[in-house]
Parts: structure tokens; sequence; C-alpha cells
């Protein structure tokens, strides 16, 4: 199933209004073509579109009126290339939530979010909301005192009026800066999304939060280090077999770097025919390196060179390529389904952590670590454009959001907490506006890299080994020598490619190409502004106007860079717009919270 939304009376004698039931299935899909499915009784309303991409159903109501949907694929202890198939699985993950089991989930290693309701026997009905292992398929939800409303895309909720919206501006702030907001935080007061490994029951008396999977509970191994390689390898290589099924031709990603040629070769070494595409700009290494890697491996390969002034959409990129692909080569039997190498470079690549961040978190020093990262990052508030207040009350949050984080894990390595941290946030939310999208896009990803058992055994390597690609390198000459026949691209400060480049190859991100893109967005970035300033209703209350026009004037003349102003305004706007000018500064956690256990939830105040 592709996207799943409902609605769960919580009180045993509630009924559920048609017109919020009406919202959901209006909301749940922007294609026409959709038909949703809908099951429903009096405590409970679920709808679900899918758009076929797998193959099998995803819904699952036995006769004692219970009801299961899924999205994704869970893979329940899936090896090798002919394990369970999706409903199968499916009916197992039902038969044990009836009986109120989480540690199932444990054994999952695929990318999914499920629902799951029992009526109960004596007007005691139960819903449960959960994610897979790492959270990357998302569950919004809000948690009322009549009702939970809950989506697999926010977009859903923000059509649903009974839903109260107001923004939470240290998540926008989080989100202008870091590319998320942290933790279970989401642009709007009250509506959260599930954590890694969470599952939510509610009953009609309380909810329940509780973690069936923590990943700062995985032991650092004590094999030697080529078992340890051989073992990442080999749940590598399960990871893509039990993935591609019995597939003869699929759809592929390829880039200039390593996850995606990873990916593809592996899928060529299990006798599967790869189509293919490189949407990386002219010239750069992006492009031409994926052109030799693809000639070495003799994949039928397409590029469609995206613009610099395009935004990084390639969930479309690809779906557009494939629906215009042409008949010279064969067509894949699952159409729906793309390969893509998200996922390689924090996980198995360990991109933006430094050895003087895990030095400093080894001795004690959180905030210095956290600085390093930050700065890394170029993450910061523009606190002049908000009014004084406002950016008083923001302060140091976006330090202090990251060490909320890391004060929730429980490391045996304490070095470990910044990677720990990218997982769970940076790594969780990576393909979120990919699922916002699917309706439109309707292309799901093969996934992996965010395998769950892969990333198990690459959790239990030292963090020191990650670091600069050190272990992803060494990983690598056990696996297809094709992978590394062809020169890469290689992160600036990891270690380099060791094969020479062709001449006149430019990094994709080399500050030439950076000049470029910034020069290209320029426009678009100053009409942004100008729509902001000559808006009828502008959030005096939050954004200092004067500041804004001072930065535009600045940025077109080009005296300062400040598009960073103009986009961080921007999103303010949107949020503030959307909640119709309410919002809230929630404070900081006074404490960290509670370690892996389920805990009573009181239900939100409303703004």
């Amino acid at each position: 199933m592709t996207i799943h939304a409902g609605v769960f009376a919580r009180r045993p004698q509630g009924h559920l209004p048609p017109e919020l039931c009406d919202a959901l299935y209006g909301a749940v899909s922007r294609d026409p073509r959709d038909d949703p499915v809908v099951f429903t009784d009096r405590h409970v309303y679920m709808v679900k579109v899918d758009i076929g991409a797998y193959g099998s159903p995803a819904v699952h109501t036995p006769p004692d009126g219970s009801a299961s949907m899924l999205a994704g694929q869970p893979l329940l202890a899936a090896t090798g290339r002919y394990g369970r198939t999706r409903a199968q699985d499916l009916g197992l993950l039902h038969d044990r939530l009836t009986h109120g089991d989480h540690a199932i989930a444990a054994l999952t290693r695929g990318v999914f979010s499920l629902v799951h309701y029992h009526p109960g026997t004596r007007n005691d009905p139960r819903l449960t909301l959960l994610t897979d292992r790492l959270g990357v398929r998302p569950v919004y939800y809000w948690l009322g005192p009549e009702y939970v409303v809950w989506a697999s895309a926010l977009r859903i909720l923000e059509a649903v009026s009974e839903v109260p919206r107001h923004m939470d501006v240290r998540a926008v702030a989080e989100l202008a800066c870091l590319g998320q907001p942290l933790g279970s935080r989401t642009p709007y007061h009250g509506i959260q999304v599930l954590r890694a490994g969470e599952v939510l029951t509610v009953e009609p008396d309380r909810a329940r939060q509780a973690q069936y999977w923590r990943w700062d509970n995985v032991e650092l191994s004590t094999q030697s280090a080529p078992q340890q390689l051989a073992r990442i390898r080999d749940q590598f290589v399960d990871a893509v077999a039990c993935r591609s099924r019995d597939d003869r031709v699929t759809a592929s990603f390829l880039s200039g770097g390593l996850d995606s040629r990873t990916v593809v070769a592996t899928l060529t070494s299990l006798g599967v025919r790869v189509r293919t595409w490189c949407f990386g700009v002219t010239g750069t290494q992006d492009q031409v390196l994926a052109s030799l890697f693809a000639k070495t491996v003799n994949t039928d390969h397409r590029e469609a060179p995206m613009r610099l002034d395009e935004e990084l959409r390639f969930s479309d990129l690809m779906a557009a390529a494939l629906a215009s692909a042409d008949g010279e080569a064969p067509v894949p039997e699952r159409p729906q389904l793309a390969w893509s190498g998200d996922g390689g470079s924090v996980p198995l690549g360990h991109v933006y952590l430094t050895s003087a961040m895990v030095d400093h978190l080894r001795g004690g020093r959180p905030d210095a670590a956290i600085d390093l990262f930050l700065q890394q990052q170029q993450a910061f508030v523009s606190r002049h454009l908000l009014q004084p207040a406002v950016g008083r009350s923001l302060g140091a949050l976006l330090h202090q959001g990251v060490l909320e984080e890391m004060a929730d894990l429980h490391c045996e390595d304490d070095g470990r907490a910044l990677y720990l941290f990218l997982l769970h946030n940076d790594q969780r939310r990576h393909l979120a506006t990919h699922f916002e999208e699917i309706d439109r896009h309707r292309l799901e990803l093969q996934l992996p890299f965010y395998d769950g058992e892969f990333l198990q055994a690459v959790m239990e390597t030292q963090i020191d080994w990650g670091l600069s690609h050190r272990l992803y390198l060494d990983w690598l000459r056990l696996m297809a020598p094709v992978i590394t026949s062809v020169p890469w691209q290689a992160y600036p400060g990891h270690l380099p490619c060791p094969l020479s480049l062709p001449p006149g190859v430019k990094y994709q991100w080399d500050i030439t190409t950076e000049r470029a893109v910034k020069r290209s967005r320029k426009r678009p970035l100053l009409t942004r502004a100008r729509q902001l300033l000559a808006a009828a209703s502008f959030p005096r209350e939050l954004l200092r106007r004067e500041r804004l026009r001072v930065a535009t004037w600045l940025y077109h003349t080009g005296l300062r860079d400040y598009g960073y102003v103009i986009q961080q305004a921007g999103l303010f706007y949107r949020y503030w717009d959307r909640c119709g000018g309410r919002w809230v500064v929630p404070a900081p956690a006074a404490t960290s919270r509670a370690p892996a256990q389920s805990t009573f939830l009181t239900t939100p105040a409303q703004a």
C-alpha cells in the first residue's frame, strides 16, 4: 500500500464525524485515477490507496472485525530471493499485533509503516501505529481528546480542519537550518511523527508509546575485521536479493558516486538486467562517471541532465523518465519500482562526522562536538530576521535540540552519539518529500542501504573505522570488483578515489558549480522576497519586514549573499500562513526523554 490515513474515536461511546471521514477520503490521494479502499466501524475509519508497485494486497481484514493496512514492504525475516509475499508478512504482523505483541516488528528489514485496529471484546477497541526500525516510512498523528487522526503523508492532516494547526516555530527553525525538525516534531505544534522503531498504542483511556527497537542497544562486534566485513557484505547482498525477488529486468538511479553503483553491480551479479538513469549536470563527475560505469557493467543507460535551477526532486525525474522510456530495451516487470542508493553516505560512509567530533564526545564535551557539527553544516537561525522576542526565545535551540536527542541515547561508546543522532533525524526524514508526493509521482523505491539487518551489521563496527569512508572502501574489496574498476566521485575530506579522473571533469558541487546554481536561483528567490514584502498579511509579530527588505536589496545588488535569509523567511511565512497566523515557540525539554519503555501520554494542549 502506498498511503494510509484514518481516525479513531477515543471514547467508548464516541462517534466518527462524517465530515472528518469525508475529508480524509478526499485528501488521501490527489490522483483522480485512485479508488481508495475503506474499512470502518463505529470506532475507526481507515482509508488507503495503493499504486500496485509491489503486486500484492496491503490490507488485511479477517472475520473478527479487526483490520491492518500497510505502506511499503516489511520483509519479515527475509533472506535470499524467495521470501514471503507482502500480504503474508502483513498477515503475520496482524496476528501478533492482535495479541499486543510488538516484538515481531524487530524481525523486519524493510521500510514500511503500518496501522492495526482491533475492536476488542467489551467496548475496549485498540489502535496501533507502527513504523520501521529506522522510521524512514513516516506516520504522522494528532492525539486529541476525542480522536486520534493519523496519515502517512503530512499534507493529509493539513487538509483536515478538525486537526488544529499552530506553527511550531522551533520545528520550522530546525527545518530551515538542518533540513528537518528534530525528534518527533513537525512544523505543526501537536502533530507528531513516529520515531525510529516506535509504536503508538491508543485505547479509550490511555495512549502508550514504546520502542520495539533501539539502535543504541546494538552491541559492538567481537569478531575480527574480516569477519565483520563479510557479515556486512552478506547482509547487503541479501538486502538486494530479497527485494529483487524473481525480477529479470529492473530500473535504478545511477550517479557518479559509490552508493548507486554498488546497488547496480549487486543486481547485475544476481543476474538482473538493469536500466539505469543519471540526472547529473552535464560535464560533472556525477554525469561522466555514471556513464563510464554503465558502459563497464553493461546496463541500458539513459541520461536526463537536470537544470541548475531545478529543485532536487529525483523521484519526479525518475518517474517521468520511466514513463517516457523507449521500447528498445526490455521493460521492468515492476515498472513502478526503482532502486536507489539513498542511505549509503551517512550510515556506511559516516558523512558529516569527524574524528574531532568523536574525540569531544568521548571526552565528555558534547557541546563542543555539537558546535563543530553545526558550524560544518552552516546551521544557524537568522535572528536579525526575527522579532527580538522571538529571536531571544529561539536562542540556542538548534544546539539544544541536538543535545536533547543525544541525551536520549545510551551508547556503549559515547563517540557514537552524533552518528546515531544523524540516523534518527537526518536519515529518518531523508525521504519525507518522496513519500509526501508519492500519489503524484507514483514511484516506490527499493532501498537496500536502509535494510534493517544491513544497518545492524554496520552498527556493530567501531565508529572510528567508519570515518572518512574507510569502512566503506574496506567493504568494497569484498564486493564485485567492477564497482571500483571505474573512478568515482568522493566526498571532500574523505578518502579520495585512487583512480585517475577523466581530464576536465568537474566535481558535482565544486565552487564553480555552486556559483552557477546560486546565479540560476537568484531570480526566483528575489521574486519570492518581493511577494513576501508585498503580502497584505505579513507575520509582523514574527518577522521583521524592514530587515527582510534590506536583505533583499543587498542580495539584489550582489553586496551580500542573503539568499538564505529569504529562504528562511519564506519557510516561516509558509507555515504561518497555513496556520492562519497561529504559532507557538515551545520551550526546550527540561530533561531527556524517558528510556525505552512504555509511557503514558496526555492529550497535547491546543496552543
